[in-house]
Parts: C-alpha cells; structure tokens; sequence
C-alpha cells in the first residue's frame, strides 16, 4: 500500500462567494463568473463528470494556496469549500459518475476522497520513471482507471507555445506506457494491466452507463495526424479496437462519453492542417452509426450529453465564443450554429474554455482569463429559446476583434 495522505488544516475551510453576473455584451445569455481570484481557478478537463450533488456543485481546481488543491462551489450560493489540503499539487482529477468520491494524483500516489466526509484513502503509487494522466473512475464504482507513461528527458523541454513540436517528439520517443486499473472496492487486490506497449497513451475515459462499466476509452497521443486515436478497450477481455479509424488525410480527437455510455463525440478534420475541412461528430463504442457535421475550426473541443445539443468551445483564431448546435429531428441533422458566450481566448498557450454541459443541460461551464486572471471559472445560462442567440456569421473573428482595439 502506499503512503497514506494527510489532510492539512484548511481541508473544509469556506470561502465567501465571488459571483459575479453579467449579460453577455455580443449574445445577450447571462454569464456568471464563478471566481476572481488572482492566483487561478479551473473546472476538470471537459470529460470529467464535475458537476455532483444533483448538479448543484461544480469541482474546480485552485492555486489560491501555497499548492493546486480541490475545491466545490455551490451553484445556488457562490460559497466555495476547499476539500484538500495536500502538501502537493493535485493532478488528473476526476469523480466517479455515479458516486460522491473523486480520484486525482498527488505525489505519484493515485487518492481517492470522499467528498462529503473529506476522508482520503491512497490506493496506488506510479513506479518510478513514470507519469500518470487524467484519471476514470468506472460507472459501478469498483475501479479507477489511468494511463501511465514513460518519463523522458524530453518532458523538461515542453515549450507550450510549441506543443505540437514537444509533442512529435514525444510520439516518435515511443515511451513505455500502460493502462491499468486499480481496485478501489477491494484494495487487497492488485492492479491489473490491460494494455502494455511503447507508444505515447493518455486520456482514459470509463462508459458512465453502469450497465457498461467495463468500457473505456484511451487515446494514442501525439499530432492527431500521425496517430489512430480513439480506442476502446474492454476491461473484462482486455480486448482492444479503433473506435474511429482515420484515413491518411483525416485526424480526429478530444474524445468523450455521450451520457448513454454507448456514444463517442469528438472532433477532427480532412486534409492538412493549414487548409483543414473541419468536423464534429458521434459513433458508437464499437464503431458503428459514425455521423459527422462541418464545424468552424480544428482548434477547439466538443461536448454533448445528448445528441440533442452539442456545445463546441468556438476557437482562438476564429469565432472566440462558444458555439451551441441543436438537433433537428425532421432533417435528421443540426441546426446552423449559434454563439452562447465570448471568451477572448487568445491562443494555444492561454486559457481553453474546456466547455461542458451541466447535467440538466441547461447551463455550460467553462474557463477564460478574460477577467485579467490566470484563470477564472464561468457558468453560461443556455437560453430556452435558442433562436435569440447571434449566429455564427455575426460573432467577430480574433482578427475582427484586434483591429477594433
């Protein structure tokens, strides 16, 4: 077993609410800034099941401390509690969908928190030589699940104003990697390894339908053009498949779960990636019924939670809003796009909006640095009537947006 976490004193400390509500200047939706604080808020990376307490709290990630600690918001009140006080930072968060009990890393040790007691158990640690990456936790609650990689020299160059150079060189270093999943139900068990090769995996993604817990997702990392992606993985068999297989002129990514737990949105493009014909669409886990629509661009992430409505995050040199897309059952297609909020994301390197919808899908999370912090979180209302909101042709362009400055 591995070394046991304490809790520090400020595990359970509130923070008075920082909302603030205004009217989106260009889309007229109603936008809440969930936090000001200078020292940087995040919600989870856009496929983790954030929202809990029927969809009334919202976990964030936060540096207003001496390190990165978990923190829950009311969505009713604005009143923040801070749920860790960890030594280190916390990293690859997420909760498990279907209970209260979040998973993260914290000094190469794989924790789990109950978060409504805040107690911490430590369920497994990375060998030495390797990283973890966004954590699973599977739908019955049994297992947690992650990619581990090989640590290379390399990881010290990461410049992020040119992720896409580290990142080839990543992929052609072939690193060691696994995907294992670990017992959080019986922790005399050991973990199991279901996927052992040297290439470059991350982002594991468990189905959320209970009925398909021994489904995940994982993805092959590096420039999406010189990989085949999405995979699929049964925990059971330890049978693996392209979920998404790509062409030689195609590239698809930023995987994740519809909420029946069957389907995979993503998003990618056609031809190269200086004249890109971009798309978004959805398949089944086994590769099956794949549609695909245009989108704007190729920079940007999906999410969906039905096929009904899709949210897309716009893009830092295009249309810098999110961007709402709504199913039309007679036409058996979606509707034109429309913004629901402005971001100014400014670049690869700056803040991304990492959209998700709330699980009543009537509001969107999602993160900027607009308010003039590293970063702050936000929580847009999607309008009953969707037709009011501007469409695409009429939200300025980052380079409409320079020249009016």
């Amino acid at each position: 077993m591995a070394t046991h976490l304490t809790q520090g004193p400020d595990a359970g400390r509130t923070w008075p609410a920082e909302r603030e509500t205004t009217t989106d200047p260009v889309t007229g939706a109603t936008v809440h800034r969930l936090t000001t604080h200078p020292a940087g808020d995040w919600h989870l990376y856009f496929t983790e099941p954030a929202f809990y307490d029927d969809g009334d709290r919202l976990l964030l990630r936060s540096d207003r401390g001496d390190t990165r600690n978990l923190y829950s918001i009311s969505l009713e009140s604005g009143e923040l509690t801070q749920l860790t006080d960890l030594p280190h930072d916390i990293g690859g968060v997420t909760r498990f969908p279907n209970h209260p009990v979040a998973l993260f890393w914290c000094d190469q040790h794989l924790v789990s928190l109950d978060l409504e007691t805040r107690a911490l158990e430590t369920h497994y640690t990375l060998p030495a030589g390797y990283n973890g990456g966004h954590l699973g936790g599977t739908a019955d609650g049994t297992r947690a699940v992650a990619a581990i990689s090989e640590q290379l020299d390399l990881d010290e160059e990461k410049d992020p104003e040119d992720r896409e150079a580290w990142m080839a060189k990543r992929l052609e270093a072939k690193p060691h990697s696994q995907v294992i999943s670990v017992p959080i139900d019986e922790p005399e068990r050991e973990p199991t390894v279901h996927v052992d090769t040297d290439r470059w995996l991350t982002h594991v993604n468990p189905s959320p339908a209970p009925e398909h817990s021994e489904l995940i997702t994982y993805c092959e990392e590096g420039p999406w053009e010189d990989v085949d992606r999405i995979w699929g993985l049964n925990l059971e068999t330890d049978e693996t498949w392209q979920i998404r297989p790509t062409a030689e002129d195609e590239a698809v990514g930023h995987e994740y779960w519809l909420d029946d737990g069957e389907y995979v949105g993503y998003h990618g493009w056609e031809g190269s990636r200086e004249e890109p014909t971009a798309f978004f669409g959805q398949v089944r886990y086994d590769g099956t019924d794949r549609r695909e629509w245009p989108a704007p661009d190729i920079y940007t992430h999906f999410h969906s939670r039905t096929r009904d409505l899709v949210v897309g995050d716009g893009s830092h040199r295009g249309p810098q809003a999110l961007l709402l897309w709504q199913w039309d059952d007679e036409t058996e297609t979606y509707d034109d796009p429309r913004a629901l909020a402005t971001h100014d994301w400014a670049g690869d390197d700056d803040v991304h909006p990492h959209s998700r919808m709330s699980p009543d899908g009537s509001r969107v999370a999602f993160d900027s640095s607009q308010g003039g912090t590293d970063s702050d979180v936000y929580l847009v209302e999607i309008p009953d009537n969707r037709s009011e909101l501007p469409p695409l042709e009429e939200i300025p362009s980052e380079s409409d947006r320079r020249r009016s400055r």
